[in-house]
């Protein structure tokens, strides 16, 4: 007689299945914590970069300290 239920052919106990199973829904669970937590609006402004380095594509955390004590 063959054996209709996926768990039995495969030769995995039950609580391995469950097991897994409960792993990936806690998985997805975390992803979209992270997705609704990065589309969230804290309600801060972004900072943005000071003029004098605006012209940059790459700026280093230095730079930024420097330019704002420059401008105070």
């Amino acid at each position: 007689m063959r054996a209709s239920n996926s768990r039995k052919i495969a030769g995995l106990p039950d609580q391995l299945w469950s097991q897994r199973r409960e792993a990936a829904l806690n998985w997805l669970a975390f992803g979209l914590l992270l997705a609704a937590w990065n589309a969230a609006d804290d309600g801060e402004a972004l900072k943005r970069r000071p003029e004098s380095l605006r012209g940059y594509s790459q700026v280093s955390v230095r730079a930024i300290a420097r330019a704002g004590e420059l401008q105070r």
